[in-house]
């Protein structure tokens, strides 16, 4: 057994850098030891659900931090994100930020090679981001002074810090010494230990050794296997661009983590404004949200110049530019087509594409969204449902209900919530209508891709069906 290493070395190296990760390692390993706990990766899998929340939200993160939209985040635009945590408060007791460690620690994230085999010099994209997050995570774990990304976000956040500790355990699942790497000798011999060794061959086939060993050079450092874990962990998101190939194709559509971040920061406003979310206190509120649903309604039928019941992409357009009365081709305030397409795109929940166009529901969600992407700034703040909702009281209200009531269930703001999670959110309710309100058939008019979650866009949709229900009757 390698001899525990006590000094902190210099993070200015990379040789001096390795070790401080290495040190941070066989902390986690005294730890666990003292708590009589063994690592054991089986385990983990089954909380591969917690750990992919968590990573989305890090993918959230990671779209606020890439300023300049080429998809990955270089230093400078790190250096901006962590100074703002800093400010924030989110470093409390620890040293100010330090140059030479951010860039070791983007250095070390790198995680990929070119055609020889060399790490290739470039900014972290979405897995590497990952990556330097967990070991940021240790190395402020490990020196309490130490002001890192990952450490910064692991304050007072219990499920990031948590996640970032089952990564960890599952790495020493392998390398059971804490020196920093383990071979293929290693990987196999724990699927010999392990007590579920039928379940742990069929996951680690040769091929997942492939995927941990990117540098080729038989044995697998830390940072090479979170990369890898990053991707087993959300490897069923794959399967759902497959699926949604001729749909929206959520996954792909750029706005997708800002919806994140979005949900996130609303979250954070509820939760500074100490407003526990209240479903059944929302359903009271449907009257009034329903007046403002109909002033959408009114909208949709003035602009729908076809009168198919459809807004297409040119008549929203349209739309836009009227009620954005001070647009000017050119100016700085001007619509970005790619920005409204996508959204659009995001509201076309029936898939029925560009052509046919986004029908009543379909553009109360394309104002939701819109809503909660201007209340996160930047590109969409330029939005018509953000500028709208800043001189309307009753439209913003109307909004915040759709995000607080859909919060109820997403209590993280990761982007979407399982039957699991709205059963739970029910039961915690303790109100006899709530369970009347959120029955199977409920569920079916939420899940409408039926993939067994619930996005954003999918439950304002539903959320728009309960609150103007009875409305086809009247007419």
């Amino acid at each position: 057994m390698p001899e525990v290493l006590t000094s902190r070395e210099s993070f200015s190296t990379h040789e001096g850098f390795k070790t401080n990760v290495v040190n941070a390692l066989q902390l986690a390993k005294k730890q666990l030891e003292s708590k009589n706990e063994k690592a054991n990766f089986i385990r983990i899998i089954m909380r591969f659900p917690k750990i992919r929340a968590v990573f989305d939200r890090l993918r959230a993160i990671h779209a606020r931090c890439d300023k300049s939209g080429d998809g990955e985040v270089d230093v400078e635009e790190l250096t901006e994100a962590m100074t703002e945590l800093f400010n924030e408060g989110r470093a409390e007791g620890r040293d100010p930020i330090k140059p030479s460690v951010i860039a070791r620690t983007l250095s070390l994230s790198v995680v990929e090679v070119d055609g020889e085999g060399e790490k290739k010099k470039q900014g972290l994209d979405v897995k590497q981001f990952i990556v330097m997050c967990v070991i940021g995570f240790i190395l402020a774990e490990d020196n309490k002074g130490l002001s890192t990304f990952g450490g910064m976000l692991a304050s007072k956040d219990d499920a990031y810090r948590l996640a970032m500790t089952d990564v960890v355990t599952a790495y020493l699942s392998f390398d059971r010494e804490g020196k920093g790497y383990f071979t293929a000798d290693e990987f196999s011999g724990f699927m010999t230990v392990s007590k579920r060794a039928d379940a742990a061959k069929s996951f680690f086939t040769d091929e997942r050794w492939t995927e941990l060993d990117v540098t080729g050079d038989g044995k697998v450092e830390f940072e090479e296997f979170v990369y890898a874990f990053s991707k087993w962990v959300s490897d069923d998101d794959d399967d759902d661009e497959d699926e949604e190939e001729e749909g929206r194709n959520r996954s792909k559509n750029p706005l997708t983590p800002r919806i994140t971040l979005a949900l996130q920061l609303s979250k954070s406003i509820l939760d500074k404004q100490k407003k526990d979310v209240n479903f059944m206190r929302i359903i009271m509120r449907f009257p009034k949200i329903h007046q403002v649903f109909d002033r959408i309604r009114s909208t949709h039928e003035k602009y729908d110049i076809t009168k198919d019941g459809h807004l297409q992409l040119k008549e929203l357009n349209d739309a836009m530019n009227e009620l954005m009365s001070n647009q000017t081709e050119g100016s700085a305030d001007a619509i970005d087509p790619n920005h409204i397409e996508n959204i659009f795109m995001l509201s076309d929940l029936d898939h029925h594409g560009l052509e046919e166009g986004l029908d009543m529901k379909e553009f109360i969600v394309f104002c939701a969204v819109g809503f909660i992407l201007a209340e996160a700034g930047g590109k969409s703040a330029k939005l018509m449902t953000g500028r709208v909702s800043d001189n309307d009281k009753e439209y913003r209200a109307a909004m915040m209900d759709i995000v607080g009531a859909y919060l109820t269930f997403d209590k993280e703001g990761k982007g979407y919530f399982t039957s699991n999670e709205m059963h739970t959110a029910v039961i915690n309710c303790g109100k006899k209508d709530a369970g009347s309100l959120l029955t199977p058939e409920r569920w079916r008019e939420l899940d409408i891709d039926s993939s067994g979650r619930v996005d954003f866009e999918e439950w304002v949709h539903a959320f728009s069906t309960w609150v103007t229900a009875g409305d086809d009757e009247d007419e």
